[in-house]
């Protein structure tokens, strides 16, 4: 990742990070509809909640995440890690700041699963219930480690 990438998602406020991560994740796959979107934003918070302590590792108690602080960690990751997706982020920075809807600015959890669709996996069984599974076992202090600790933050009680 350059430098210069790196600044310019530092340098994004919340709603403009949030709406750079829908068009990067809207870029990837279509994004569901909005209601969708708050399904799978509800399944991911039911998930981590209901977690087996197996997340425990990256949890960073007392730090709250909020939502654009969330976006910009996702941002960094996929800039990190996919270098074709780099022009796509940049794009996004560079077009007019549109208003992000509400119900995509309060699923930002489910725009990172979205957007991290080949690192993590929200599921839900025959049963109903929700489960949220790295497929990567980072250390906690990559980018991937720094954007799940963000998520547990934002989503577990105590969080934001």
């Amino acid at each position: 990742m350059t430098a210069g990438i790196a600044e310019m998602i530092g340098a994004l406020d919340g709603p403009d990070a949030i709406r750079v991560l829908a068009d990067t994740a809207d870029y990837e796959s279509r994004l569901p509809d909005p209601a969708r979107l708050q399904a799978i934003d509800a399944g991911l918070r039911e998930a981590l909640a209901a977690g087996d302590g197996a997340l425990a590792g990256y949890a960073d108690p007392g730090t709250a995440a909020d939502p654009g602080e969330l976006a910009r960690a996702a941002l960094l990751h996929l800039a990190a890690t996919r270098p074709e997706l780099v022009p796509v982020i940049a794009r996004a920075i560079s077009l007019p700041g549109q208003d992000v809807r509400e119900p995509v600015t309060l699923a930002v959890g489910a725009l990172v699963v979205l957007a991290l669709q080949t690192e993590v996996k929200l599921t839900r069984n025959a049963d109903g219930r929700w489960a949220f599974t790295l497929h990567k076992h980072h250390m906690r202090d990559t980018t991937l480690g720094q954007v799940i600790t963000k998520l547990i933050a934002a989503y577990l009680p105590g969080g934001k």
